[in-house]
């Protein structure tokens, strides 16, 4: 298969990977709406106790498994839940706050007079936008969640738009950070490319406008089912992911919930739209990176196969230009040496 793994690892370095200054404009966001929570909260409901140790962060920023947005109304979400004391929830009578009352009360004390839009309720949250109109947009959900104890267990709460409902928002986070060590104990680097696979994944579902594919969570389970073994090259990586995820979806477009056994399965239906047409774009995917294993094929080839999986906008042709000006400079003030073996490929496990 042509090598092309150098390209694609630089391509995401620069356009999938978030810049640490990125990044951490997003955390200043999420700690400044802490904050405001931390001073604020208490004067609504009297006696309660918040501090930092009360956030649970969730999500792909959590994980690390987030990705550069590719079109304007594309944003990034930041999802930082809020676990409050069951006990303290009460009022002076010492009855228990509703759901609403609590969600009404975190997002009075999230609002500022700074914001140009105010916070809003959403189905499982309280969103904070910021950034409405540039390539920075995204916004900040706060899940707000009880805890109490039962029988010796810790259960936790979402306060929905409807009731309180159990749920853990620790346990996604548990779940994938122990496959990550798990694979990377299994092979060195297995899983960190374990993230760098479903944030390649993410790319390719997110790649055209038009496409209406499934979300992080069902790509993420994907991955966890089919990532091939570790390759040194991400481009040979990728591929055989393309190859189980197609056989995967020939038997059964249905996702289960690996994070929450005890759940129904992700998927709505045995063939919800979204998962076959995801069927339907690797099989499209696989058909024409079967090419880079003709022997004709060369450079100018293999980048127009990836650059259809990824839709660089030209990136692949310019990384591609820039390495033949230096290679051709390098020649020419090279003097004549003994040959070394090529390697090839990255060290991609170090990304």
């Amino acid at each position: 298969m042509f090598d092309y793994s150098k390209q694609i690892e630089d391509f995401y370095k620069e356009k999938i990977n978030l810049s640490e200054d990125f990044k951490n404009k997003l955390y200043d966001h999420r700690k400044a709406n802490r904050e405001r929570l931390i001073a604020r909260l208490p004067d609504r409901i009297e006696g309660i106790s918040i501090s930092n140790s009360s956030f649970k962060p969730q999500g792909s920023m959590a994980v690390n498994t987030i990705i550069q947005t590719r079109f304007p109304e594309e944003e990034y979400d930041i999802d930082d839940g809020l676990i409050l004391n069951r006990a303290e929830l009460k009022d002076k009578d010492g009855n228990e706050l509703t759901h609403e009352f609590v969600r009404e009360s975190v997002k009075k004390s999230l609002e500022d007079k700074r914001f140009s839009r105010q916070p809003k309720f959403c189905t499982n949250c309280i969103r904070v936008f910021y950034a409405d109109e540039d390539e920075e947009k995204h916004h900040v959900d706060f899940p707000v969640y009880r805890w109490y104890e039962k029988d010796g267990s810790i259960i936790r709460e979402l306060a929905n738009k409807d009731e309180w409902i159990v749920s853990d928002p620790t346990q996604v986070n548990s779940w994938f950070n122990n496959e990550v060590q798990v694979r990377n104990n299994q092979t060195q680097g297995k899983g960190t490319q374990f993230r760098v696979l479903i944030k390649l994944l993410k790319r390719f579902c997110r790649s055209r406008r038009e496409w209406d594919l499934p979300n992080g969570m069902k790509l993420t389970m994907l991955v966890a089912e089919c990532q091939p073994k570790y390759s040194i090259r991400i481009d040979e990586a990728f591929y055989n992911l393309v190859v189980g995820l197609e056989a995967r979806l020939d038997d059964s477009l249905v996702i289960k919930n690996l994070a929450h056994p005890d759940q129904p399965e992700i998927t709505k239906t045995f063939n919800d739209q979204n998962m076959s047409d995801l069927h339907t774009k690797l099989k499209l995917a696989y058909e024409k990176l079967q090419a880079l294993n003709d022997l004709d094929c060369d450079k100018e080839k293999a980048r127009k196969i990836w650059d259809w999986i990824f839709k660089t906008d030209g990136f692949f042709d310019n990384i591609d230009d820039d390495n033949e000006n230096i290679n051709s400079e390098s020649i020419a003030r090279s003097t004549p040496s003994k040959p070394v073996d090529y390697q090839g490929g990255g060290r991609f496990g170090c990304l």
